[in-house]
């Protein structure tokens, strides 16, 4: 079912509310914009697939109560994209999502295994990707593009119920479930007065030098959404670091900084020039604090003995390492444990998971409280 007019999406939107649950997946193009410009939506319900063309429709606000908060479970498969590409359809949240990717890497195959290998491993289906990289805002879409768009959500309940009993019979479905939760949410907007501290290499820089980070990557920031270019287009991290750095005083200086745009040079370069001697005038007391050192190498053993300890609760839970301890949350456990201490870690083990690790992750940070003191003491001493 091709839907090109809004008559057509209004006609055949009671089906898919109905839809129990709801397949769905998106297409889009997003190479030099910082939107991601939406080419397709495809709806399943496993008796058959809608692609809804926006291109020809236009405004789709009429999908907001089936994408809503209000309308059926969705299903899909490696969600974040795509509910970065719907939250402008429903922007105060889709509902309840499963995602059938965080259901394979429960089960053991893997944190990122694509569509295309799900369902030649649980359903023993084989399904081209020849079209994956088109132009999906072109138009008219060619008998391959739409027979591609189908087969991605063709199969996904069939996948999905497979998936669902697999868990069940390991237990893991509540866990499915909560994850899927905790997950399978809207992306929050970066604040560009923040931005600074996500720097790969701010911690290297003096107050003086971040003052000057922070008003470039802001300016980075709000210059993407409004021009709507990627940040990279602009500025990139190399240019962001030396600009800070070295806080050239004209266009004779921007010439040397590596990396930079010409035309962003030549455009923006006297906005740029302003905003690094505004901020190389700022008093002390305004100028952001140092951020802390990295922790040393030797760090690496405490998080293999992490891994060590929980293997156990592995065993028990039927919960893949990969999945129980994130490197994300391992990251935020010993840093946090580190500059604040024992009891501060504790509080970052939330959620399903936190029944699991409390007891084994919290043996091992004590066994190396002496040292996570030592790093904190001199993480913060440079810092200050």
């Amino acid at each position: 079912m091709y839907i090109a007019t809004a008559q057509g999406l209004s006609q055949s939107l009671p089906r898919w509310q109905q839809a129990s649950p709801l397949a769905l997946d998106t297409e889009f193009i997003r190479v030099d914009t910082f939107f991601p410009k939406l080419g397709l939506v495809q709806l399943g319900d496993g008796q058959g697939e809608a692609l809804v063309d926006p291109v020809a429709i236009g405004d789709l606000s009429m999908l907001a109560p089936l994408l809503g908060r209000d309308g059926p479970l969705k299903i899909l498969h490696a969600c974040s994209e795509d509910l970065e590409v719907l939250s402008t359809l429903a922007p105060a949240g889709v509902g309840v999502v499963h995602d059938t990717q965080i259901a394979l890497a429960l089960l053991g195959e893997g944190l990122q295994v694509g569509y295309q290998k799900a369902l030649q491993l649980v359903l023993g289906i084989d399904i081209p990707k020849d079209a994956s990289r088109s132009d999906w805002l072109q138009r008219p879409l060619s008998q391959q593009q739409r027979d591609y768009a189908a087969l991605d959500v063709r199969h996904l309940p069939a996948l999905y119920d497979e998936l669902r009993t697999r868990l069940q019979t390991r237990e893991l479905w509540d866990i499915y479930q909560t994850e899927c939760d905790e997950t399978c949410r809207l992306p929050v907007a970066v604040d560009p007065d923040t931005a600074w501290q996500d720097h790969p290499n701010a911690w290297r820089l003096r107050r003086g030098e971040l003052a000057v980070l922070k008003a470039l990557m802001a300016w980075r920031e709000r210059e993407a959404v409004a021009r709507d270019v990627p940040r990279g287009h602009l500025l990139k991290p190399l240019s962001l670091f030396e600009l800070a750095r070295r806080q050239p005083k004209n266009v004779f200086g921007l010439s040397d900084i590596p990396e930079l745009n010409p035309r962003v040079a030549r455009r923006d370069g006297e906005q740029l020039l302003a905003l690094i001697a505004e901020a190389r005038e700022l008093p002390e007391a305004e100028q952001p604090p140092r951020l802390p050192l990295p922790l040393p190498r030797e760090a690496g053993s405490v998080y293999d003995e992490l891994k060590q300890a929980l293997q156990p609760v592995v065993a028990r839970s039927g919960v893949p390492l990969e999945v129980l301890w994130r490197k994300r949350l391992a990251d935020r456990v010993v840093l946090t444990a580190v500059d604040g201490g024992l009891e501060e870690a504790e509080s970052v083990l939330a959620g399903w998971r936190a029944p699991l690790l409390r007891e084994p992750v919290l043996a091992v940070l004590a066994q190396h409280r002496t040292n996570l003191q030592a790093w904190g003491g001199q993480r913060h001493q440079t810092a200050g």
